[in-house]
Formats: C-alpha cells, structure tokens, sequence
C-alpha cells in the first residue's frame, strides 16, 4: 500500500504541471493573468453554443439495455481561432456546459422493454485542435476533454429487475463527479458562426475513490500532454499534416482510455464497473 501511494505522489509531482498545461490551453506555460489579459485584448473572445443529439446510456456487463436519449446542450466561454502558419489555425476553447438527456428530446421512439432514464449534468471543458483555411472559412478538427457532474433517475425504477435497480442504487439522487471526451469537426463562417459535429463518450463515476482516480488522471494528462508538444512541433514542420497527425494521435488515446474505463473507470487501478453515455452531435456557435 505505502508503495502505491508513493508512486502516486510521484507520478502526481511529474506529471501535473505538464497535464495542467497541456489540457487547458496549448503546451507553452501560461503566466499567471494572462488568460485574463488575452480576453481583454481580443485573442479570447466570448461564445455560445448550442448542441443537439442523440446519448446511448450503458453498463458493462448488464443483462438489459438503455432506451436511447435526446440530448440537449448549451456552452458558455471564450474562444481562440489563431493563425499558426499561412492556412493553417489553431483552435483553444475554455468553456462551462450544462446538458439534458431525455427521451422527451429524442425523434424516435422508445424502445420498448429497455431501461427508460433521464440525465442531468454540468461541468468545464477544453477543446483544442488544428485546421485549415483563412480570414472567412475555416475547419478544425478537435478533441475535447472535460470534467462534469451528473444526475441519474430511473423513469420506472419498480418495474426493473434487481439487477437493475442496483445500478440506479449506487448511484442514487445526488451528483456524480464524471470525465468526457470528445472528437469532432467545427467550421467557421466569418469566424462569428461556426458549426461543429462529434462524438462523445462520458463516464459517470458511481464514487470517486481519490487516489487511483487522481493516479488514473495525471497518467492520461501526462500522455495527453506530451502528445500535445509532440504534436505541436509536426505542425510547425509539416503544416498539411500536423493538424491530421495532432487529431489522430490525441482523439486516439482519448478514445482508448474510454475504452479501458467502461469496464474499470480508474484504469489502470483496480476498481468498480461505472455508468458510461456515448453521444453523437451536432451544434451551432455564436462567437462576439
């Protein structure tokens, strides 16, 4: 046990301050304020967004499936399209979201005989990637990484199995601490409006148990970081390429992770099954 922590401590002390970088704006180290001083100048500018959907609720290993869900989204924040080379951008966002899934939302109907749900989350993000094009068209393609929480209720809990209804019991009426990941396209017309497409896979933690949760997340921002600078200086040499190279390799580990994490959400630490969503989206931002 004093071993485990001791590499925790020790992968926490290498690896946060590179993660902390990496997966809230580019890898160059931020100065304190200057966030504050890039949205005061224009480079950060405000945006919202609106997404819509359709989420796959699942459990590992459950006997019965979820209905699917319409989903609803809305993103507040700042926003930053730069020019990195002649016809090529970088895009950085930092934004808070609320989200609603539901089958009230959904086009379709409900699959009869499935686990009926509805979910409720909040949380903050970072969407970073690199595309192509110039002053009044552009695309982007990202990968996004956020921490949320989110509400779970059964809609007939009486009418499930134990099975079931043990799902919906460990994670009861409050808040769950989750992690999503995203990857997507986004266009820009005249940088005000821009329309985007993605994917999305989110786990909901039933409990969080802080030091393998906490070891499970600087190992992943660690890698993510260091993809990041790698990535980075692709671009800077080859900017046809880098923008591919930097979405493949970081949606790529993001899309892995969710995969280890579906069956144990602090992988590569021992732990329990967790609550996972997986959304597909399309939306439409207003940038001021």
């Amino acid at each position: 046990m004093r071993r485990k922590i001791f590499l925790l401590l020790l992968l926490i002390l290498l690896g946060l301050p590179q993660a902390a970088s990496a997966q809230l704006g580019r890898w160059e180290t931020e100065e304190e304020g200057a966030f504050k001083d890039d949205v005061r100048s224009g480079r950060f500018r405000p945006f919202i967004e609106a997404n819509w959907g359709i989420a796959q609720p699942r459990f590992e290993g459950l006997g019965s499936s979820f209905s699917t869900l319409g989903t609803a989204e809305l993103k507040l924040g700042f926003s930053a399209l730069d020019n990195v080379k002649r016809g090529v951008s970088s895009l950085d966002e930092r934004y808070a979201f609320g989200t609603y899934f539901s089958e009230d939302i959904h086009p379709g109907t409900p699959d009869a005989g499935n686990i009926r749900s509805k979910l409720g989350r909040f949380g903050m993000g970072n969407r970073l990637g690199y595309g192509y094009g110039g002053k009044l068209l552009t695309l982007e393609i990202y990968n996004q990484n956020s921490m949320n929480w989110t509400s779970i209720e059964a809609l007939d809990y009486g009418r499930l199995d134990a099975e079931s209804r043990a799902v919906f019991d460990r994670y009861g009426t409050t808040m769950r601490y989750g992690q999503l990941y995203e990857a997507g396209v986004k266009v820009h017309v005249f940088r005000s409006l821009g329309l985007t497409a993605g994917v999305e896979g989110a786990v909901i933690y039933p409990r969080t148990v802080f030091w393998p949760a906490l070891g499970s997340a600087v190992i992943y921002s660690a890698v993510q970081g260091g993809l990041q600078f790698f990535s980075e200086q692709i671009v800077e040499s080859s900017p046809v390429l880098g923008p591919l190279i930097h979405f493949a390799l970081k949606s790529g580990v993001s899309l892995a992770y969710y995969m280890m994490q579906r069956d144990d959400m602090n992988w590569p630490f021992d732990s329990e099954t967790p609550l996972t969503v997986e959304s597909a989206k399309l939306g439409a931002t207003i940038t001021f």
